[in-house]
């Protein structure tokens, strides 16, 4: 199977329009009252990367610009220049993709253990990878004030990241109305007490579970 330029641009074109709304037999679009789509996060348009993208860095890091991931590295993917993708192709350039942001994160994160003990603490993540440093302690897996690159390999797994984010938000949780004000914030994870605004989506002055996971598909 191939997939031609076209073909590309044709299937995003049809994914835009079925996250807008759905469309009758008579083609009469039917909006979603009231409801905005939200923003893609940087995990969502980005292949793979075998590694925290806040730390690995993608081919699309930056500002997302509504151009399909494929159709922006078409050239890139289409190693044969015969202007078609093959399965083989996508699967040959995702894999280079994972490899080049694995390498990166090494790098970065050796950069950033300055006493070498194969860990990073919370001063040498703030001070070498601040984005680790804000969600420290819902990537410290086990909870000794280390981070380890087997912790890094584990946000590739959304639900146990999920399942780290609501024990951690539950143990925080001082007067127990299941979210998290920013005094409480302030306390418990005071990297991410900064962009506490940032994480509030909908400015109700808390933190909800989703809040904070949402925080971390960017990280």
């Amino acid at each position: 199977m191939t997939m031609s330029r076209g073909l590309v641009l044709t299937a995003a074109v049809c994914a835009a329009l079925l996250a807008a709304g759905t469309v009758d037999a008579k083609g009469a679009k039917k909006k979603r009252a009231a409801q905005v789509a939200p923003a893609p996060s940087a995990a969502m348009m980005t292949p793979p990367a075998g590694g925290p993208a806040g730390m690995a860095g993608t081919p699309a890091s930056g500002p997302w610009d509504g151009e399909p991931l494929v159709l922006r590295y078409f050239d890139d993917i289409d190693a044969d220049r015969n202007g078609q993708l093959s399965r083989t192709e996508i699967t040959a350039w995702t894999e280079k993709v994972r490899e080049q942001a694995r390498a990166r994160v090494l790098a970065q994160f050796k950069a950033a253990d300055v006493n070498g003990d194969g860990q990073l603490s919370r001063e040498e993540a703030r001070a070498g990878t601040p984005q680790l440093y804000e969600h420290f302690e819902f990537v410290d897996a086990n909870g000794d004030g280390q981070v380890s690159l087997a912790e890094l390999a584990q946000l590739r797994d959304r639900e146990l990241v999920r399942q780290r984010v609501i024990e951690r938000l539950r143990g925080a949780d001082v007067n127990r109305d299941g979210r998290l004000d920013l005094a409480e914030v302030q306390v418990a994870f005071p990297g991410l007490a900064a962009k506490f605004t940032l994480l509030d989506r909908d400015g109700d002055g808390y933190l909800t579970p989703d809040d904070v996971q949402h925080g971390l598909g960017g990280f």
